[in-house]
């Protein structure tokens, strides 16, 4: 990543469909890591559950720090340092998630998928999706 240094990607604004992979990861298996002003996102899953932590990577890219690197029985990556999670921070750390806050006021459809994918209830897999089906839901 050194032709994009890391002080301009912070000034980047993340898409809509970017913060909704953010919030319903949060809400399911990931955490925001860091001191204020340093915090980034830490996503992990299974390694059975490679290609999904893959779609996350190449939603997130360009924030991501690295690609998805395997630790033991888990594949995962976290992002950059960004000011969005500093803003995010106090939803989801301090002991308690402010999940009701975050469902009611912040996440849509597509979050709220990224949140049962990430616990289990549902499986994304945009290969059997119609073609359209998959435009909206990557924009979404």
């Amino acid at each position: 990543m050194g032709d994009r240094p890391e002080r301009v990607l912070r000034r980047l604004v993340p898409e809509p469909a970017q913060v909704q992979v953010i919030l319903g990861s949060l809400l399911g298996d990931a955490r925001i890591e860091g001191r204020c002003g340093e915090r980034c996102l830490r996503i992990a899953h299974r390694v059975d559950r490679g290609d999904y932590v893959w779609w996350k990577y190449e939603r997130l890219r360009p924030f991501a720090a690295c690609a998805p690197a395997r630790r033991g029985d888990r594949l995962g990556f976290h992002t950059i340092a960004h000011p969005l999670f500093d803003d995010l921070a106090p939803l989801f750390t301090g002991g308690r998630v402010r999940r009701g806050r975050v469902v009611r006021d912040l996440l849509t459809p597509l979050g709220l998928a990224v949140w049962m994918a990430d616990v289990g209830r549902l499986e994304l897999r945009s290969d059997l999706f119609l073609p359209r089906q998959r435009e909206l839901a990557l924009v979404a």
